[in-house]
């Protein structure tokens, strides 16, 4: 399978992460004003300051840090740099969707071709609009464009986020594993209490999903359960030191997504955690206790920026993360049933 393809087949729906880097609030992404030269302009864009809301943020760093998923074990896990971009328009998402096609990108910017339509339903991901995504490898390089177009409900008009990255192929032989900012000493206890006292439930033991993400969590029900690499595919059983799961979990029209995954130790599962902050958290982790707590047991991040409100935990080797995009009362009646 090819690079494009299997950069689709991910991020259709958008990729798992795990133990990934910054690509948001650091040197590894930067913003620039303009469209590169190999990606096609749609008429009456108009450049804007704006921040990238939190589900853009997710989705941006679960598609694009996960580049590095398509190595192999032994090759660098380095994730890639680059650029992003924010526009508005008076056009709709639809037309992002009619614009940005295969044949139009193929013959602009030689992207890969795909026989499949590479814009997806943000929907599927908890937002309105369209993602895209395209990829090409040029001089030993991989390059892959991610294209997200959301409505602007008070503005009336819609927003585009673009972001393109490049990574180095692997030249062959074992390269040095990328290393995480994860505190290496060892895990302490928490003082004093985690949002949700979290620290007095029962720790998760074992990889049975059904007990791990439970069916019934308060008023919500597990209405999704699918591999993060694969959507759509329900996992058979949780990778150690791999791809997460996704759960989506329902309560009428309230919906909090949920990412989990395992790993080897419990400073890889705080390396994720540590990861998932610095995305929302421009580059810094909270030394503020009531938001965040590293290097404990167990550890925390919580967030809520206005589009959504999002908390990422450990417990011992698992790690958590829930999304509300209702907002803090919807990620409330969610974790104050959640049993880990």
């Amino acid at each position: 399978m090819n690079k494009l393809m299997s950069l689709a087949l991910l991020l259709a729906l958008v990729l798992g992460c795990r133990t990934i880097s910054t690509l948001t609030g650091n040197d590894n992404l930067k913003k620039v004003g303009e469209l590169w030269s190999d990606v096609p302009r749609m008429d009456g864009l108009v450049s804007i300051e704006a921040d990238m809301p939190m589900f853009v943020k997710i989705v941006m760093r679960t598609a694009l840090n996960n580049l590095y998923r398509l190595n192999s074990n032994n090759e660098d896990k380095t994730p890639a740099t680059g650029d992003w971009a924010v526009f508005s328009t008076t056009k709709t998402t639809d037309d992002v969707k009619s614009f940005y096609t295969n044949e139009r990108m193929t013959t602009f910017g030689n992207w890969e071709a795909n026989k499949n339509s590479t814009c997806l339903d943000g929907k599927q991901q908890g937002f309105s609009g369209v993602m895209c995504v395209f990829g090409k490898n040029v001089n030993n390089k991989f390059i892959g464009l991610l294209i997200i177009a959301t409505p602007d409900e008070k503005k009336k008009d819609t927003n585009i986020f673009f972001v393109r990255v490049e990574k180095d192929e692997p030249s062959g032989g074992n390269k040095q594993p990328r290393t995480s900012n994860t505190p290496r000493a060892a895990i302490k206890p928490l003082s004093g209490s985690a949002p949700y006292g979290i620290e007095k439930r029962a720790m998760p033991i074992g990889t049975d999903l059904d007990a791990l993400l439970p069916k019934e969590v308060g008023p919500y029900t597990r209405a999704l359960l699918e591999r993060s690499d694969q959507r759509g595919v329900t996992p058979a059983s949780i990778e150690v030191d791999g791809n997460s799961v996704y759960a989506t979990y329902n309560s009428g029209s309230k919906e909090v997504f949920v990412e989990f995954a395992l790993g080897s130790t419990a400073h890889n599962a705080q390396s994720t955690l540590d990861n998932a902050a610095n995305e929302t958290a421009a580059g810094t982790f909270p030394t503020d206790p009531r938001v965040g707590s590293i290097g404990t047991e167990p550890s925390y991040f919580k967030s809520n920026d206005g589009s959504a409100a999002f908390y990422a935990w450990t417990r011992g080797n698992y790690y958590f993360s829930a999304s509300a995009k209702g907002g803090e009362g919807d990620l409330d009646a969610f974790m104050q049933s959640f049993p880990y």
